[in-house]
């Protein structure tokens, strides 16, 4: 089996260092290379065209741009460019949202280290996942936009039930005769 090829990106030693140990000792992952910013892990992933990058989402230069912009780049992964799997302790849905967007496939809570080995190797095999409390309301937000606002109630419209949008949830027009 090729094991899968990892950049992993944080501006904490400690944490980079971490990540990079599990990640190590699991035979199912080569971890090719590290950063601490989001311009290195552009430059790091370049040059060693992982499959998956770990991108710390509160890193200088890190976060949606640094994922939209590794949508540019060669790699091993088979759209061609790696696949970016954020990791954060800022779990909100804006954020995840956010980097869903940019292109992420997968939002990891930062503490979950016995866990990562599992979900990298997921988000490999074409899996999303979304590994923090927010995941439904991320979701909501990037699939209607302006229809549901972060939380865990629905906005009401008339009183009686979820707003909806016309333009996601056409009313039936009833037919002729009707």
């Amino acid at each position: 089996m090729t094991p899968i090829r990892v950049v992993v990106a944080d501006d904490d030693d400690g944490v980079r260092d971490a990540l990079v140990d599990v990640l190590s000792a699991d035979r199912r992952f080569l971890v090719v290379g590290s950063a601490a910013t989001g311009h290195q892990a552009l430059v790091v992933a370049a040059a060693a065209r992982p499959d998956v990058v770990l991108l710390d989402v509160r890193m200088p230069g890190g976060g949606p741009a640094a994922a939209h912009a590794m949508s540019g780049l060669p790699g091993l992964g088979r759209s061609g460019a790696p696949l970016v799997i954020a990791v954060s302790a800022d779990t909100d849905a804006g954020t995840v949202a956010a980097m869903l967007r940019a292109g992420a496939v997968g939002f990891l809570a930062k503490g979950r280290l016995g866990d990562l080995p599992d979900l990298v190797a997921r988000c490999a095999g074409g899996e999303v996942v979304l590994a923090v409390a927010s995941a439904g309301d991320a979701l909501r937000e990037v699939m209607l936009p302006g229809v549901v606002r972060s939380g865990r109630a629905w906005p009401r419209g008339d009183g009686t039930g979820p707003a909806r949008s016309r333009a996601a949830f056409p009313r039936p027009r009833p037919g002729p005769g009707g």
